[in-house]
């Protein structure tokens, strides 16, 4: 039964003139991308090659020095200093070998009149209903037929305001079983998406294609299931195909966000190596894609780097597609919230990595991922770079060299970092390139790497703890700001700035200072992140304002400014 059936079987007690609630405004972001469109350009790499190739050549002159160069007199602090750092070497000659090769597929396009049927999914629980409506409604507004959209609405809240207000759209509401119910398949998102699956193959059993959109993600992309589906249709090896998320983010993207060095850097390299994995919304499944891996997996915390995996490691492919599928009408900008979905994140990525594994790969699909799990394992060695550092302040050099080798050697690898940094952080077919200082955008991501560092090894420990048959709790990411001071959040990080801040000066007191030469390595690997640190501490305030602290404001919609169009909207019968 299509959707104007659906439509038109509504008894005239159904249907509203209006919704409850009217939708939120379009994201300045989401109507930035689409006037940019979903043209992309060939994907040229000659310079990420030169930079990666220098960084080899740096690496490669630099290690036998260092081990030749050790104060061996001081092995408590030589041999943790030289673990951590053949470990950051070792992680960036594996995204060089990773981003050796880039690549974007042509564009294929669905001619129109011969849309298929396709299924979208919005899992929801608890999000604002105006955010979620505004969502509904970026999903009709794209080029695509209306009567061959099947828009399911799963609420995990049981939200009878919002059932309410999508009865007034051809959408269809579906409230699954409660989370621990007998028969669900998974309790958090994975078990909505299964139950919104199930019903969709009874309804429509030959549905071939399964979008998945967040709750929050407006859809900015007007041909964006013509595109996807497109890909889909010409490759039936394709099981599933990505799109890039961008984000409603604060002026500068202070918490890193929109990911520029994912979506417009890495993911080109992944769908090079097919290695690319579905990021929970701006994703369309084949729908026998998804039976091959029974389903939405829900072993996980979330769905969707599992789901990749699984279809990866049997073989199947998946695709990216470089236009901005999705954009999430709001982004943690407090730390508590930021640290609980990237905490997430990293708890997630490292417990498939250490008990699911990669067998049924390739080479280079596994160095991908493995880059994925070295970058989140890469934060442990801030427990030895900050206390070189301080050791360093008060006479104590990790290496003994003179001046001239030192700079001989340590100059081409700090040099061939920085710039392998930027190559790989240059983004790919961005529209506001001309706006962006790239530097400036790269040491904002450093500071959020580092600032994660504290998340990230806690993350790492609880994966490794709790083994592979204790799932930990997963928590929604809350959809609002929480607009205060969050300095226990950021004590921490604090500390370690406090700490150091108190050697350098004892050192300058005392005159325990090296010479400056040789406080060059210890301050790039071990003084650069205290720096980061001290920036990140600020975000712990970012976004206060004393009238909001006062009145405690949460996210504002104005519900009469933005309304449906009144197409979308069910009308009775005369």
């Amino acid at each position: 039964m299509g959707i104007a059936a659906f439509s038109s079987a509504l008894a005239p007690s159904a249907a509203l003139s209006r919704p409850t609630y009217a939708p939120a405004p379009s994201q300045p972001i989401a109507i930035a991308a689409r006037a940019f469109g979903d043209a992309y350009p060939q994907v040229r790499q000659g310079w990420i090659r030169a930079a990666g190739l220098l960084l080899a050549a740096a690496s490669v002159f630099y290690v036998p020095w260092l081990l030749a160069s050790l104060n061996t007199s001081l092995p408590w602090l030589v041999w943790p200093f030289v673990v951590a750092n053949v470990f950051t070497l070792a992680s960036g000659l594996v995204s060089v070998f990773n981003g050796w090769w880039r690549s974007a597929p042509e564009q294929k396009l669905v001619p129109v009149g011969v849309e298929p049927m396709v299924g979208v999914i919005i899992p929801t629980c608890g999000e604002p209903v105006p955010m979620v409506l505004r969502t509904v409604i970026s999903v009709f507004e794209q080029d695509w037929p209306e009567n061959r959209l099947v828009v399911v609405v799963s609420d995990d809240a049981h939200d009878p305001e919002l059932e309410a207000a999508v009865a007034a759209y051809p959408v269809l509401y579906h409230s699954p079983p409660p989370r621990w119910a007998p028969g669900r398949n998974g309790a958090a998102k994975a078990g909505n998406l299964n139950s919104a699956l199930a019903l969709l193959d009874e309804m429509y059993p030959g549905l071939s294609y399964i979008e998945t959109r967040d709750a929050d993600d407006e859809l900015p992309s007007r041909g964006f299931l013509r595109q996807v589906v497109g890909q889909l249709k010409a490759d039936e090896r394709l099981a599933y195909v990505q799109t890039i998320k961008e984000a409603q983010v604060s002026a500068g993207d202070p918490f890193n966000n929109r990911e520029s060095i994912f979506y417009r850097g890495q993911m080109l390299a992944r769908n090079a190596a097919n290695a690319v994995f579905p990021c929970g919304s701006g994703v369309v499944w084949r729908r026998s894609g998804l039976r091959e891996i029974g389903n939405f997996p829900t072993w996980n915390l979330v769905e969707d780097l599992q789901s990749g995996v699984e279809a990866l490691c049997r073989g199947c492919r998946g695709l990216y597609l470089p236009i901005v599928g999705a954009v999430p009408q709001h982004s943690p900008e407090d730390v508590p919230n930021f640290y609980k979905q990237r905490g997430t994140w990293a708890l997630d990525t490292v417990r498939l990595m250490l008990w699911r594994g990669l067998r049924g790969m390739t080479v280079r699909q596994q160095a991908h991922f493995l880059e994925l799990l070295l970058f989140y394992l890469s934060s442990f060695t801030v427990l030895v770079y900050v206390p070189a550092i301080a050791c360093s302040l008060l006479g104590w050099v990790p290496i003994e060299s003179s001046s001239a080798s030192y700079l001989v050697h340590m100059l081409p690898i700090v040099l061939a970092t920085e710039l392998w940094l930027l190559a790989c952080h240059y983004p790919y077919n961005d529209r506001r390139l001309r706006q962006r200082r790239i530097y400036r955008e790269l040491w904002r991501v450093r500071t959020m790497w580092a600032g994660l560092a504290p998340v990230f090894m806690k993350a790492t420990i609880q994966a490794i703890v709790n083994g592979p048959n204790r799932k930990p709790s997963y928590k929604v990411t809350r959809k609002h700001n929480d607009l205060r001071w969050h300095w226990r959040q950021t004590l921490p990080q604090s500390m370690v700035v406090f700490t150091i801040v108190v050697v350098l000066i004892y050192a300058l007191r005392f005159n325990t200072l090296p010479s400056v030469v040789l406080l060059i390595g210890s301050v790039y690997w071990g003084g650069l992140h205290v720096v980061l640190l001290g920036n990140f501490i600020s975000r712990g305030w970012h976004g206060l304002s004393l009238f909001r602290s006062l009145m405690g404001r949460g996210p504002a919609y104005d519900l009469g400014a933005a309304q449906p169009p009144a197409s979308l909207l069910r009308r009775a019968s005369p």
